[in-house]
Protein backbone atom coordinates (compact mmCIF):
# COMPACT_ATOMS: atom_id res chain seq x y z
CA UNK A 1 0.00 0.00 0.00
CA UNK A 2 1.48 3.59 -0.76
CA UNK A 3 2.10 5.91 1.45
CA UNK A 4 -0.26 9.07 2.16
CA UNK A 5 0.98 12.09 0.56
CA UNK A 6 1.91 15.01 3.07
CA UNK A 7 1.34 17.92 0.64
CA UNK A 8 -1.19 20.41 1.81
CA UNK A 9 -2.00 21.36 -1.91
CA UNK A 10 -4.47 18.38 -3.14
CA UNK A 11 -6.79 19.21 -0.08
CA UNK A 12 -6.71 23.08 -0.41
CA UNK A 13 -7.61 22.63 -4.49
CA UNK A 14 -10.53 20.54 -3.29
CA UNK A 15 -11.84 23.36 -0.93
CA UNK A 16 -11.50 26.23 -4.00
CA UNK A 17 -12.86 23.41 -6.64
CA UNK A 18 -15.82 24.01 -4.04
CA UNK A 19 -16.56 27.77 -4.52
CA UNK A 20 -16.73 27.35 -7.89
CA UNK A 21 -18.92 31.08 -8.07
CA UNK A 22 -16.09 33.09 -7.03
CA UNK A 23 -14.51 35.14 -9.82
CA UNK A 24 -10.65 35.51 -10.42
CA UNK A 25 -11.16 39.44 -10.19
CA UNK A 26 -12.51 39.12 -6.75
CA UNK A 27 -9.59 37.17 -5.12
CA UNK A 28 -6.84 40.34 -4.34
CA UNK A 29 -3.35 39.46 -5.14
CA UNK A 30 -0.39 38.91 -3.22
CA UNK A 31 0.57 42.74 -3.20
CA UNK A 32 -3.27 43.57 -2.26
CA UNK A 33 -3.21 41.30 0.99
CA UNK A 34 0.92 42.04 1.72
CA UNK A 35 -0.03 46.16 1.30
CA UNK A 36 -2.61 45.85 4.27
CA UNK A 37 -0.06 44.45 6.79
CA UNK A 38 0.15 47.11 9.66
CA UNK A 39 4.15 48.51 9.55
CA UNK A 40 5.32 48.15 13.22
CA UNK A 41 8.59 49.76 12.60
CA UNK A 42 9.64 53.51 13.89
CA UNK A 43 9.15 55.67 10.56
CA UNK A 44 12.52 56.85 11.23
CA UNK A 45 14.71 53.97 10.00
CA UNK A 46 12.50 52.66 7.21
CA UNK A 47 14.21 52.44 4.24
CA UNK A 48 11.78 50.11 2.29
CA UNK A 49 8.58 49.71 2.53
CA UNK A 50 7.42 46.99 4.54
CA UNK A 51 5.40 45.62 1.33
CA UNK A 52 8.18 45.10 -1.29
CA UNK A 53 10.21 43.43 1.70
CA UNK A 54 7.31 41.38 1.99
CA UNK A 55 7.05 40.45 -1.25
CA UNK A 56 10.74 39.92 -1.89
CA UNK A 57 10.82 37.59 1.38
CA UNK A 58 7.91 35.42 -0.45
CA UNK A 59 9.33 35.15 -3.68
CA UNK A 60 13.21 33.68 -1.67
CA UNK A 61 10.98 31.03 -0.08
CA UNK A 62 9.27 30.66 -3.10
CA UNK A 63 12.78 30.04 -4.62
CA UNK A 64 13.69 27.36 -1.84
CA UNK A 65 14.81 29.29 0.68
CA UNK A 66 14.55 27.82 4.18
CA UNK A 67 15.53 29.96 6.46
CA UNK A 68 15.96 33.49 7.64
CA UNK A 69 19.77 33.65 6.24
CA UNK A 70 19.03 31.89 3.16
CA UNK A 71 15.92 34.64 2.80
CA UNK A 72 18.73 37.22 3.31
CA UNK A 73 21.11 35.56 0.92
Amino acid sequence: MPAEASSLIPPALDQLREHPEVAPEEVPGLLGRLAQVPDPRDPRGVRHALVGVLALAACAVLAGATSLLAVGE
